[in-house]
């Protein structure tokens, strides 16, 4: 299995564009994480998820269906729009068939900082070391480095299927928005700082 990133912010961009350019990210396998973190989006006007919050969280779902997953914690608080994008994840992944029991949201993050953040913390009090991140390929590059930044190692679980990859402009605004994000992100948390052996 692919080690995760360690090459600093650099490494990171560039990792970012091999992405871009249709490189994998990871693969499944055994010894992989049995926890899912799901990546929150927007939700519409009338508690609608967007086609890529959906897509997100569909995702997750045939993966605990195929028998991947043991939990999955969907994250990402209130937008512009109620409810909370955990809850309205919940909500789909009950209609796929994932037990009430196997979810555990957490509703408060608006960022994915903030998801690293308060996800390291449900880590911690259940003991938790590692976790996929399912989210849209071009995102997954900068939340598995603010995982690892707050202590969590996290796996790339990116979702192909979402809108954002799909769709050919929606990747290159998405690959220009990662980029400065990740950028941000170093100099405002210091993820992607280059790691020490």
């Amino acid at each position: 299995m692919k080690a995760p990133f360690r090459e600093g912010i650099f490494g990171r961009l560039r990792e970012l564009l091999r992405v871009y350019r249709g490189g994998e990210l990871s693969k499944p396998g055994e010894g992989r994480p049995r926890v899912a973190v799901v990546l929150g989006t927007q939700v519409l006007r009338g508690g609608r998820p967007s086609r890529t919050l959906e897509a997100r969280t569909r995702h997750a779902g045939g993966m605990y269906a195929r028998g991947e997953l043991d939990l999955l914690i969907p994250t990402g608080g209130e937008g512009e729009h109620p409810p909370a994008e955990a809850a309205v994840m919940a909500n789909i992944l009950r209609e796929t068939g994932v037990p009430q029991a196997t979810i555990l949201r957490e509703d408060t993050a608006s960022s994915t900082w903030e998801s690293a953040l308060r996800v390291a913390e449900i880590a911690a009090s259940r003991g938790i070391g590692e976790v996929l991140v399912v989210t849209d390929p071009l995102h997954c590059v900068r939340t598995v480095a603010a995982f690892q930044r707050v202590g969590i190692i996290a796996l790339a679980e990116p979702v192909y299927s979402s809108p954002m990859w799909r769709k050919k402009w929606s990747r290159r605004g998405q690959l220009v928005r990662e980029s400065g994000a990740l950028v941000w992100y170093r100099m405002r948390y210091g993820v992607g700082a280059r790691s020490r052996p």
